[in-house]
């Protein structure tokens, strides 16, 4: 009853505030775990919950100590972020806190255990900056990659809006997520000034379709990351995504007809009857994707940054100058159809 009075009062005398937290911290130690539960459900949300009876109620066992730093208004940032520090536990409570400011959720996205990235991607209410989501993109797509953690990757593609920068992440979104990566990309070209895009290479393409046709699977994948001045590793992934999709935005990235399209996934084994219709469906996806924006994906996959490469000129069908990975690499060695109204006017 008493908390059930402060919460409707919310007295500001600081000697009644103290008063109470004085009785309550005593009363505390003799109430039964059910009762602690429930006193800290209805002081946490309070915003003059005395700090002190907080800190009690958080010594009082895990379960306790989450809800109140998951909820508690009372508490500062600063001292959101010393619960940060002290373990993975607390910082999971944070990481679940609505609102969760921009300060905070950059902080978290450096914490070690994957289950606190995981938890604050989850957090539809976490504020997330343009530097703090590209580093949850880049360890979400590291882990999806080296240990087959796919969790904060599945976290990050339900998060709304789509961003275009979701594109680290393509390779493992499902076809719904990939058609909101594509129209997010195709947003963003409407502030591009107004050019038309480099024309492709012929020699590229030719060469592309020549090992396709020919079933020359090691030099097609040579050749296109040579194209798309990426790792071999990433060339291969994107031939052997069983969709057709990733291959689909690489060829439209270097500006690839419907029918050179149509002829090297033809051959890239999506020749049985039943994959004509899912031909067709990439052809048209083809029609409708933006190459600049096709180049932006492509560019994401291979862990370049969209945002900084937005007003920048495309040169040969690839985003702005990087290391060449393909070169690097050489000298060091079922979905459902997506819609196909990509098109933003």
């Amino acid at each position: 009853m008493a908390s059930d009075h402060f919460v409707a009062a919310e007295p500001d005398d600081p000697q009644a505030v103290e008063a109470f937290a004085e009785m309550m911290a005593s009363q505390l130690e003799a109430a039964d775990p059910a009762t602690r539960v429930d006193i800290a459900r209805k002081l946490a949300p309070c915003a003059r919950a005395p700090l002190r009876l907080l800190v009690k109620l958080q010594a009082l066992g895990p379960e306790i100590s989450d809800f109140v730093l998951e909820h508690a208004v009372a508490y500062s940032e600063l001292e959101l972020k010393q619960a940060i520090a002290r373990g993975a536990r607390e910082a999971i409570a944070v990481a679940k806190r609505n609102p969760l400011s921009p300060a905070l959720a950059n902080l978290l996205t450096f914490h070690d255990d994957p289950d606190v990235l995981v938890a604050l991607a989850h957090n539809a209410f976490a504020e997330l900056e343009m530097a703090a989501m590209l580093r949850l993109l880049r360890r979400a797509r590291s882990r999806a990659e080296e240990r087959g953690d796919l969790r904060l990757a599945e976290a990050l593609l339900e998060r709304r809006p789509v961003r275009a920068d979701y594109a680290l992440l393509f390779l493992f979104a499902r076809p719904d997520q990939r058609v909101e990566i594509l129209l997010a990309a195709q947003r963003m070209q409407l502030g591009r000034p107004p050019g038309s895009p480099p024309s492709p290479s012929s020699a590229v393409l030719d060469e592309l379709e020549l090992t396709a046709v020919s079933r020359q699977p090691a030099r097609f994948v040579a050749t296109l990351a040579e194209a798309l001045d990426c790792d071999p590793g990433l060339a291969q992934r994107i031939v052997e995504d069983v969709s057709g999709e990733p291959l689909a935005v690489a060829l439209a990235a270097l500006g690839a007809s419907n029918e050179v399209l149509v002829r090297v996934l033809t051959s890239n084994d999506l020749a049985a009857g039943e994959s004509y219709g899912r031909i067709r469906t990439l052809a048209r996806l083809n029609n409708a994707l933006d190459r600049h924006a096709a180049t932006m994906i492509v560019a994401a996959m291979r862990d370049g940054a969209v945002m900084a490469r937005r007003h920048q000129t495309l040169t040969d069908g690839r985003a702005p100058s990087e290391p060449s990975r393909a070169v690097a690499a050489r000298a060091e060695s079922g979905r459902g159809d997506p819609p196909l109204r990509l098109r933003v006017k």
